[in-house]
């Protein structure tokens, strides 16, 4: 299996993959709250961006490169909160 071990940090180098041991390089138990911190943020913003696109006061009214510009940033907060829950799930 290609899984990096619990507490290491995975990465692939010209289609290497390394896993790199972070214990004791970075205190864990801080890196998670943070990531959880981050996760609860996004969360946060795709929520706001959900509520607006679910309201028809605001899609009905405001100009469509406003409202393609929520789609647009909804899907990069998805990107964004798919990569912490990876990195938070490395961690363990």
């Amino acid at each position: 299996s290609n899984a990096a071990p619990s507490g290491a940090l995975q990465t692939v180098v010209d289609g290497v993959t390394y896993a790199i041991p972070l214990d004791g390089l970075i205190d864990i138990e801080a890196e998670q709250k943070r990531l959880d911190a981050a996760i609860a943020k996004v969360e946060a913003e795709i929520a706001k961006i959900d509520k607006k696109l679910g309201n028809p006061n605001f899609t009905e009214k405001a100009p469509e490169a406003v409202v393609a510009e929520q789609h647009k940033r909804r899907s990069a907060f998805e990107e964004e909160k798919v990569k912490l829950e990876q990195a938070r799930s490395a961690l363990g």
